[in-house]
């Protein structure tokens, strides 16, 4: 029994996401349970279970793209119970919404009325999962089932970690700063009963510490670098923690199956829109025509990939001959009316599908700057490694941050496209285009 609590409190510690979201499933299924049961009783309870169960497993994985979507996987969502509910139930309205769309547009493919059971299921679902995501944060937050780390670092950012990690108590983590003045390395680990250490550059620089976390290896003691531990928590690069070492061993450019299955996808898909955004590009650009003097399409000179210059196109936004800062920034007279709901919806960034059909950008990547920002922006330590990659029409830092108008918010903005270079994968592709879908009418990024 000893060993089995020991397991799970192992499970907690290291899987707390995973387990919301197999928790998230069987709160599901127990809802369908539970729904059918009342609704139909006993007797007819079995026949209804196989009427029901391909519908609502399709009502089961859209709801967990929602979530998904919705930022439900991650620790921010376990706040207190207010943030749990209000959270839980803004993203189970637009998954009803959703779904009771699917069912009607679908309606022929289910063999069911839809409606009164998807509410029942809504209400016992978001009662019960508010429940067990609040128990969860309650284990989140229990001092045995926390992560416990010991971070030997002389770094500025480990006082940031710490006080992200004392302000968000459900990420379960017990953060110990390693004095090595005052006691060993050794006894550290032992006294603070420690799983994980995260080690900085002048650490690992130390023989002694490096030797003796050699020896830890086999207590199953996970040792990870600052960086490591820093872009975990925060989803960025901390660009003074790195050198040129860290880019020849974690960018690397050979992703060659990547980028070409990616350059088909984009070629396809863009075809694909043609019917839908042509008829809406027409519309916009006899809107611009007559609204405001000067070109419909707005053509820029950017940087491209190994630093090649390519022209941008957009539709334009902002009145000719206006004088002005290289940035835009809020309540900018020089952007037009319609130009600001363009800007707001992105819709001025259709001809870019264009620039994609060249093969100038795709559709997820570092967002490509102006040549002359560019050239202002060199100042930054390493800002041409962004340039390996082609720029997209979307991206991670355009997802995480606001649009940069300084040198020092450049700087912050290019932590985000660094993390990119370093994890740009299909899986990542994906999740930024369904999270930049759903930011795209509430703010402008």
């Amino acid at each position: 029994m000893v060993y089995i609590l020991s397991m799970f409190g192992e499970l907690i510690k290291r899987h707390k996401l995973g387990i919301a979201f197999v928790g998230d499933v069987t709160v599901f299924v127990l809802s369908v349970l539970i729904v059918l049961y009342v609704r139909y009783g006993n007797a007819d309870f079995i026949d209804q279970f196989h009427v029901h169960k391909v519908p609502f497993f399709m009502v089961l994985i859209l709801w967990l793209i929602i979530f998904y979507i919705s930022n439900l996987y991650t620790y921010k969502a376990f706040g207190n119970i207010i943030q749990i509910a209000k959270r839980l139930s803004t993203s189970l309205l637009v998954s009803f919404s959703v779904t009771i769309t699917v069912f009607y547009i679908f309606s022929r493919y289910f063999e069911l009325t839809p409606k009164a059971n998807l509410i029942m299921l809504t209400i016992t679902f978001g009662v019960l999962d508010i429940l067990w995501r609040y128990a969860l944060r309650k284990i989140f937050v229990k001092k045995a089932y926390h992560s416990n780390i010991l971070v030997l670092a002389a770094s500025p950012q480990t006082q940031e970690i710490s006080d992200y990690v004392d302000s968000n108590p459900q990420l379960g983590i017990s953060l110990y700063l390693f004095d090595g003045d005052k006691t060993t390395l050794e006894h550290a680990v032992q006294e603070y009963s420690v799983n994980q250490i995260v080690i900085d550059g002048k650490f690992l620089k130390n023989n002694a510490v490096t030797k003796t976390l050699f020896d830890m290896l086999s207590k199953r003691i996970e040792i990870t670098t600052l960086t490591e531990f820093y872009e975990s928590i925060f989803s960025y690069i901390p660009l003074q923690e790195i050198e040129e070492e860290w880019f020849i061993r974690e960018i690397t450019d050979n992703k060659n199956i990547y980028e070409s299955t990616k350059r088909l996808i984009e070629i396809i898909l863009t075809f694909i829109t043609l019917p839908i955004t042509v008829p809406f590009s027409i519309i916009i650009g006899f809107l611009v025509a007559v609204t405001s003097t000067g070109p419909i399409i707005f053509r820029q000179e950017r940087v491209g990939k190994n630093n090649k210059p390519f022209m941008l196109y957009k539709f334009r936004t902002m009145k000719v001959g206006q004088d002005g800062p290289l940035w835009t920034c809020e309540g900018d007279k020089r952007i037009t009316s319609v130009g600001k709901f363009l800007r707001f919806t992105h819709m001025d960034e259709m001809p870019q599908l264009y620039n994609v059909l060249r093969g100038d950008i795709s559709f997820i990547g570092p967002r490509p700057e102006r040549t002359k920002l560019a050239k202002i922006y060199e100042e930054i330590p390493y800002y041409e490694i962004r340039h390996i990659v082609k720029p997209g029409i979307i991206g991670w830092a355009q997802l995480n941050y606001k649009p940069s108008t300084t040198i020092t918010e450049a700087r912050e903005k290019f932590q985000f496209d660094l993390y990119y270079l370093k994890n740009r994968s299909f899986i990542l592709d994906i999740f930024i285009f369904l999270k930049t879908a759903r930011m795209m009418f509430t703010r402008n990024s």
